[in-house]
């Protein structure tokens, strides 16, 4: 004969499940990322809007080159352009903002494949690592790169994960942006 559970039982049984579906997602997540294509190179083109509120905001969109014909979920064969950056607002760098969301998208695999140690230090903390500032690490399982942060940062990140970031074209309303990544 089967005994019913109480209703304390149901609450902690709901309660377990629910933590390790939470568990599950997380490990997925770090996963994702870590086998995250490797890009060759990433252009991003800004255009500048006005805003009535804001004065001018960004709106990029990129152009990922995969190497060795990669994709994967993020785009079928060796070349993908994404277009849904943008930001608002007052009181922080919105260009970098965008950068970092791109980067973030494309290129956290190149942080998880540094180490740990190599990401200490860049989030502008005392944790005394040789990370750049604009690295973020603020816990084991959360290293992205810094947005607000002044898009001058990205030379140096760049430089850092083994790349190099260069400023290739400009206007009156436009930037255009390009990563290229050196290892082989």
């Amino acid at each position: 004969m089967k005994t019913k559970l109480t209703i304390e039982q149901k609450e902690a049984n709901k309660l377990a499940r629910k933590e390790a579906k939470k568990q599950a997602e997380e490990v997925a997540r770090i996963e994702a990322e870590k086998n995250q294509p490797e890009v060759e190179s990433l252009t991003i083109t800004i255009e500048w809007k006005k805003s009535r509120t804001w004065g001018a905001n960004p709106h990029a969109h990129a152009e990922i080159n995969f190497k060795d014909n990669q994709g994967g979920p993020w785009g079928t064969g060796f070349f993908r352009t994404e277009t849904d950056y943008t930001c608002s607002g007052c009181g922080y760098d919105k260009e970098s903002t965008v950068i970092a969301q791109i980067f973030n998208d494309f290129m956290k695999g190149k942080l998880w494949s540094l180490g740990i140690d190599k990401l200490r230090g860049g989030n502008g903390s005392n944790d005394k690592g040789s990370a750049p500032y604009g690295i973020h690490l603020y816990s084991d399982n959360r290293p992205h790169f810094g947005g607000g942060i002044g898009t001058s940062c990205y030379y140096r990140i760049s430089e850092y994960i083994g790349g190099k970031f260069e400023h290739i074209a400009s206007g009156k309303t436009f930037d255009v942006y390009k990563y290229t990544d050196l290892q082989k």
